[in-house]
């Protein structure tokens, strides 16, 4: 790792979770690889929409933060919501 910004998010439904429309349902999941939404039909690689999931979750916490934000001129600047890793 070559540093850079770590956020914490919650996992918890990531990889039931349509990223397309936010529907969470453990059918979405029928195989390992296979992401399929019941709701609104969205196909993708199950960890590639996990992925997304979980990057929108970083940029969320990041957003709430006051830092880091979609929206606000770029700046280089480094966050304050730092937290060391052991």
């Amino acid at each position: 790792w070559t540093g850079g910004l770590l956020v914490k998010v919650n996992p918890q439904y990531t990889s039931q979770t349509c990223f397309e429309c936010k529907h969470i349902a453990k059918e979405n999941r029928r195989t390992q690889a296979k992401f399929e939404c019941v709701k609104c039909g969205h196909k993708a690689n199950a960890d590639v929409n996990a992925a997304k999931n979980i990057l929108a979750a970083g940029h969320a916490v990041l957003s709430a933060e006051g830092g880091c934000g979609k929206g606000r001129p770029l700046k280089q600047k480094t966050c304050d919501i730092r937290e060391k890793v052991a």
